[in-house]
């Protein structure tokens, strides 16, 4: 078990290496991307206040003047949160023209649009670095092929934590029984502890055990990282899994069939959709007993004809990102679904707290800066675990050389010992046909 245990964790080694070491570089920035992002782009992201007093315009006219700007533009989401002050509001557009830009930044203050860029696109420069690298982070910025295959390198990885972290147990050594008088051998438990050392005394012993104990120590967050990875990135794997172990609500898609046909200009208009949203959230919070926060954001869904209302509550585990829904007919109002963090299946529960420490968006500035260090920890773990497998190998090539230029030499010795023993098969010729030098007069 143990060898093929260590052949696995290898070769899915070798194979996830690349990956996991952009991911984890990326992960690292991640950890802070909106304040990165305002430093690379202070122009487009901050704005001056025009007064310590100053009020930013409602989000329906930066909407409306966003618009007027920017004619041809189709807007599916409005930001509803607060605005925080000396920073720009964000607008995510759609456009017929697939290179055209499609984030917009506004003064909140004068509705004036003061920047924007392609989201992801690093040909625009800097300015796209973090979004590139958001993109690099989940799918290699090769859109729906590269999520897939980090979905399947995500699983992959699953699956090799718990292969690595039983290769660190000391192997059992059953029926060794010591000698009468040699020291007792140190228990199970003393010898696992060694695994959790890094020891000095050779670059390729410190590099192996740095590669040994760093797994273990952040084991948790490895496993958090490459489950969380496989519901992001593969949910007909992960869902299942999870809907058979702890239980999960039906998934929106369900409970939302799309239309025939994209319904484009529902009958509520942005407004009237706000106000039923929150009529429709406030009955949820009366009838479910949690209380309401801020508003995140309304968005609206074509495809489905519906509105989704989303506000933080109670019920969110994180106030950085809130995960309370209502979603609600875009011509009659009627609700359709209500999807809550937390306080339903377990399944959906243990989801959000995957979601939420994958996305630091849990425990303030020391979980955020633990998961920017861990980062940077997956990277190192790829790169030993590379370094590890390439000595090893090489060392084994050494050791087949070594093992064919002896046996080579065995057979040439062996060979040479044989050849004086016996005589040579053709002696017989060489005597009759060798010259009588009285016949030849030599």
């Amino acid at each position: 078990m143990r060898r093929i245990a260590l052949v696995l964790h290898r070769y899915v080694g070798l194979l996830t290496a690349v990956f996991l070491i952009v991911a984890g570089l990326t992960g690292s920035l991640l950890a802070f991307y909106h304040e990165l992002d305002v430093l690379l782009n202070p122009g487009c992201r901050r704005v001056p206040l025009p007064s310590p007093t100053a009020a930013p315009l409602d989000t329906f006219t930066l909407h409306e003047r966003l618009h007027a700007a920017v004619p041809g533009i189709k807007v599916d989401t409005i930001p509803l949160k607060p605005v925080e002050p000396g920073h720009a509001v964000v607008f995510f557009v759609e456009t017929d023209d697939e290179s055209a830009d499609d984030e917009y930044f506004l003064n909140p203050y004068t509705g004036e649009v003061i920047g924007s860029r392609k989201w992801g696109d690093i040909t625009q420069g800097t300015k796209n670095l973090m979004p590139f690298a958001y993109r690099l982070h989940y799918s290699l910025a090769l859109g729906e092929v590269g999520s897939l295959l980090f979905g399947i390198i995500a699983l992959l990885w699953t699956f090799d934590c718990f292969v690595g972290a039983y290769l660190t147990f000391p192997p059992r050594q059953a029926g060794v029984v010591n000698p009468p008088n040699a020291a007792p051998r140190r228990g199970w438990w003393r010898c696992w502890w060694q695994s959790w050392k890094v020891k000095t005394g050779g670059l390729f012993k410190t590099t192996f055990t740095f590669h040994r104990a760093s797994g273990l120590w952040l084991w948790a967050l490895l496993f958090v990282f490459a489950w969380s990875a496989v519901g992001l990135n593969l949910q007909p794997v992960y869902h299942p899994v999870m809907n058979t172990t702890f239980g999960m609500g039906p998934q929106v898609r369900q409970m939302l069939p799309e239309r025939n046909t994209p319904l484009d200009a529902p009958k509520l208009d942005w407004q009237a959709a706000r106000a039923r949203g929150r009529v429709l959230m406030a009955a949820e919070a009366a009838a479910r007993g949690f209380t309401l926060g801020d508003e995140e954001q309304l968005r609206y869904l074509p495809q489905t004809g519906t509105y989704q209302y989303r506000v933080h509550s109670s019920l969110d585990v994180s106030r950085r990102r809130s995960g309370t829904f209502v979603y609600f007919d875009g011509d009659t109002g009627e609700k359709r679904a209500f999807q809550a963090p937390t306080g339903e299946a377990m399944g959906n529960t243990i989801t959000s707290w995957l979601y939420a420490l994958h996305f630091a968006a849990v425990g303030g500035l020391p979980y955020r800066i633990l998961v920017s260090v861990g980062g940077v920890f997956i990277a190192m773990l790829s790169i030993s675990g590379v370094v590890i497998w390439w000595v090893k190998r090489k060392s084994r090539w050494r050791q087949n050389r070594l093992q064919k230029q002896n046996t080579t030499r065995k057979q040439s010795k062996l060979g040479a010992v044989e050849t004086a023993a016996a005589p040579p098969a053709n002696l017989a010729l060489h005597v009759s046909t060798c010259p009588d030098p009285k016949r030849t007069g030599m």
